[in-house]
């Protein structure tokens, strides 16, 4: 039965593949979607790390242990497969979410060329601001969000830039000074990975929308192949030293010196296995509620209640991801250790199979509420950089804790969607830039919105294939 359930997994990997790869090489899809990242996390942390779990008994903690691994796994893979499902179908749906797409203020037109590097060094200023100058209580949970996605647009900007002219000395030099700030600003004081995935996510997403999306299909992945590569190895390094610290503030000393000694191959291979996720969401499918009782819908209640501090709210529950550990006896590890639970985890220990259906729709509606704000305008920087700004807590979001990461994408893209509205309006004030500087329509705008499908029918067309490509 094992074997059979791998088998099922592997085909799992085949068909969000092909739900990614198809419609964009057929031209009736975007490769960079907020739903197709959300996919390759979901594959990533539920998936392949499911087959890694079934396949490799040394793969996970030995305190997880399954009374029936056989009927455990045939259920897990039953639940993915409905799971997903039922996203796909609401995603597809989109009820609400469109309409509140459509009601989120954005900056509109397109601006020049220097009025780009005045934001993008405007958003470095404000993310410094956010990241290190706001100390008042209860306000820098949700700032160093906002801060880190701030960094993200800014490093996003600049790839906007340069990648139209990237044989431009200047522009080259100006990224990558905006990139090393960015960067600076994302690790300082943190212990987790996710601002670097989200400064190297939106690097990527933004050299899309500006220009690969515009290109042949299959030179585009080769050149986000090679494009990710050092992203990669940074990201990949910072894993293989996850978890050897105590989760608390380091200098960016320490956390350059912590990228410097990881180690690649083991940091890949952690990546890919999906740290455990799976088998932890089985563990978790199999003692709720025979072991423990269910933790009714603690999901939703806690993305509504992370932001209010313990000091005012004394009753605050746990994450479960920070006492599953505990529950399943696993000693020696650091202050603030958490484990990531699943997308099934969850599901399984918050009310079984009738919640996995209500999770499915509702994360279904929430990313595509996401990916309907880049349909307004996928040809602005100011529209479709904010939503590319938080990938490290859209691709860890299928991991978990589901909540936080939910929370902080939220805050992180809303945040940078709304500080860029008030750059805007500030450098008007001031008369730095005019209503001049911004053109009010693009010749690659689609006309209807409100019949627009997403993905795009017809995104490609080769008479653009050259679009950007000025150089100087």
């Amino acid at each position: 039965m094992v074997d059979l359930v791998v088998f099922g997994l592997w085909l799992i990997v085949v068909v969000n593949a092909a739900i990614v790869l198809v419609p964009y090489l057929r031209g009736t899809g975007d490769l960079f979607t907020i739903r197709n990242f959300y996919l390759f996390g979901f594959t990533i942390y539920q998936v392949t790390s499911g087959i890694i779990t079934l396949k490799d008994p040394f793969s996970y903690e030995s305190q997880i242990t399954l009374m029936s691994q056989s009927d455990t796994s045939l259920r897990y893979l039953l639940w993915l497969i409905i799971f997903e499902a039922v996203f796909l179908i609401f995603y597809q749906w989109g009820f609400a979410s469109k309409r509140l797409a459509r009601w989120t203020p954005i900056i509109k037109g397109q601006v020049r060329e220097p009025v780009l590097w005045v934001f993008a060094l405007s958003l470095l200023g404000v993310a410094v601001l956010m990241r290190f100058m706001v100390l008042v209580p209860y306000v820098s949970v949700i700032s160093t969000q906002i801060g880190t996605s701030l960094a993200a647009v800014a490093a996003g900007l600049g790839a906007w830039i340069w990648v139209k002219r990237p044989l431009n000395p200047a522009a080259a030099a100006l990224m990558f000074a905006v990139l090393f700030m960015a960067i600076i600003i994302g690790i300082f004081g943190e212990f987790g990975r996710r601002p670097l995935v989200a400064i190297g996510g939106c690097l990527v997403w933004g050299t899309y929308y500006a220009m690969w999306r515009y290109m042949p299909p299959l030179r585009v992945i080769v050149y986000a192949g090679c494009f990710s590569i050092i992203p990669v190895v940074l990201i990949a390094n910072f894993t293989a030293t996850r978890g050897q610290e105590n989760n608390q503030a380091h200098s960016v000393t320490s956390e350059l010196q912590k990228l410097a000694r990881g180690n690649t191959i083991a940091g890949f291979k952690d990546l890919m296995a999906g740290q455990q996720c799976a088998a932890w969401s089985m563990y978790l499918m199999e003692i709720y509620p025979e072991t423990l009782e269910y933790r009714h819908l603690h999901s939703i209640k806690y993305y509504f209640q992370l932001p209010i501090p313990r000091a005012i709210y004394p009753d605050k529950p746990d994450a479960l991801g920070a006492i599953a550990w505990r529950d399943a006896g696993i000693t020696g590890r650091p202050s603030g250790f958490t484990i990531g639970p699943g997308i099934l985890g969850h599901a399984g220990s918050e009310g079984g199979f009738i919640v996995l259906i209500l999770y499915g729709a509702v994360l279904g509606l929430f990313i595509r509420y996401f990916d309907a704000i880049v349909a307004r305008a996928p040809y602005q920087p100011f529209v479709a950089l904010p939503i590319g700004s938080s990938m490290g807590n859209l691709l860890g979001l299928p991991r978990g804790e589901v909540p936080n990461f939910a929370f902080s994408f939220t805050v992180g893209v809303l945040g940078a969607l709304i500080i860029l509205i008030v750059i805007a309006r500030l450098l008007k004030a001031i008369g730095y830039i005019t209503d001049d500087d911004f053109i009010a329509e693009d010749e690659y705008a689609l006309e209807d919105h409100d019949e627009q499908h997403y993905p795009y029918d017809g995104l490609y067309d080769p008479a653009y294939a050259n679009y950007g490509k000025e150089e100087d």
